[in-house]
């Protein structure tokens, strides 16, 4: 297999994830891609076995920018709000949804999916209980929050991709009352919503 720090094998996984993101998962396939990426289909089988080895490199690639993401909300002035605003970016609901289906049907894709989103749901609880805890907030229960607010935001997102935006205002006007309460300013509202 050839070396995971290729440029090579950074173009598949650009060209995949372009794909993923533009066309659906029904539109990839190892010459897509290789014809997106300007390369041969045999190159892309030198670098990944199976096409399932090139969508876990996908996957992995948007886990790890998400980790940053959440580490940049953390460091933030108010680390809540923040991640508010990284759970409802819009920006990648498409890539999500087009992964989500495929998981559907991959097993080594909807393991790997799964075996994240708890990492990194586990890791949200466990800063936002601390984030509470500094504010003697013991009301919310942290997993609660999360999971609330993870939920709310990806409805939010998808909804709002569609045209349908019905309740998002208010539904906003209760996560900016209880950001209120827990002593940081209100969430914007998402790039989605405020395109309306």
């Amino acid at each position: 297999m050839g070396v995971e720090s290729s440029k090579m094998r950074a173009l598949f996984i650009d060209a995949a994830e372009a794909i993923l993101r533009d066309e659906g998962y029904l539109g990839i396939s190892a010459r897509q891609v290789a014809r997106k990426a300007d390369l041969t289909a045999q190159l892309l089988y030198y670098y990944f076995r199976t096409m399932d080895d090139l969508v876990l490199a996908v996957v992995r690639r948007v886990n790890e920018r998400r980790f940053k993401r959440f580490e940049q909300a953390l460091a933030s002035s108010d680390p809540l709000r923040a991640l508010w605003e990284l759970n409802s970016d819009p920006s990648g609901a498409t890539l999500s949804a087009e992964l989500t289906s495929i998981a559907a049907h991959r097993e080594t894709i909807r393991a790997e999916i799964i075996r994240s989103a708890r990492e990194f749901r586990a890791l949200q609880v466990r800063e936002v209980s601390r984030l509470l805890a500094q504010r003697d907030e013991e009301e919310y229960p942290a997993a609660g929050v999360v999971m609330i607010a993870s939920a709310l935001a990806r409805v939010m997102v998808t909804e709002s991709a569609l045209g349908l935006t019905d309740g998002h205002d208010e539904a906003l006007t209760i996560v900016e009352r209880v950001l209120g309460q827990l002593g940081g300013p209100g969430p914007q509202r998402p790039a989605s919503a405020r395109r309306r």
